[in-house]
């Protein structure tokens, strides 16, 4: 796998957010507000950008391969495969390209968390990454287990995912009223089973947290097996 891609995240992490932060604390709270949350959906989408690209970069894995297949209904000729077949210096390359444009279509447009759950499914062989208990909500760190403080928050990787995700949708899709979306609110309290607080504030203390639980969560993907 590409480790490349986590570097960069990793060297936008330390270099570029942390640094920011420090600058942001210096402003005036009216102005402050503002780039709180730019920052804050930009780290986001960066960590959801990385997972989708994870994910097409493993695109061969016996999984992803299963899942595109499913979308693969439409019926080829015999003609079609001997042409096909002709350009065989190309073949890997096209059929990469193919599978890469249904996982697009399909697997990359199902909810992030349900992508970090893939990106766990293809890079380990253990799925408690969907319903243990390990993060602590306090720093953004992941631990080997905890017991829950509050039902607020999932406190599996893949729910806390979603929770900062959801987040995320608010301030981008909420029209500025920092108010979880009813359909977010919904899905977390159907796949992880908390009662999430639907208003909420980003601070700076907060982005550090999700900085931290990212980078944490990466170094759980290159693990050999999630403990």
């Amino acid at each position: 796998m590409d480790q490349e891609r986590i570097a960069e995240f990793k060297s936008f992490v330390s270099k570029e957010l942390l640094p920011a932060i420090d600058d942001v604390a210096k402003l005036g709270d009216a102005n402050r507000k503002h780039v709180q949350r730019l920052i804050y959906t930009n780290l986001v989408d960066r960590f959801d950008a990385l997972i989708d690209n994870m994910i097409l970069d493993n695109c061969r894995h016996e999984h992803l391969v299963a899942e595109a297949m499913k979308s693969m209904t439409q019926q080829i000729t015999e003609s079609d495969l001997v042409r096909f077949l002709m350009h065989g210096d190309t073949v890997q390359s096209v059929i990469n390209n193919r599978i890469k444009d249904i996982l697009r279509t399909t697997v990359l447009r199902q909810r992030h968390s349900k992508k970090l759950s893939t990106a766990f499914k293809v890079l380990q062989s253990n799925e408690t990454c969907w319903t243990k208990p390990c993060v602590n909500d306090a720093t953004g760190k992941i631990l080997q287990s905890m017991t829950p403080r509050q039902t607020r928050v999932p406190y599996s990787i893949c729910g806390y995912a979603d929770w900062l995700y959801s987040r995320r949708n608010a301030i981008v899709h909420g029209g500025g009223s920092m108010k979880l979306l009813d359909n977010d609110v919904k899905q977390l309290e159907l796949l992880f089973k908390c009662k999430p607080a639907k208003t909420f504030n980003v601070k700076l203390g907060s982005i550090k947290i999700t900085a931290t639980f990212y980078c944490d969560a990466l170094d759980k993907l290159l693990e050999q097996k999630l403990a």
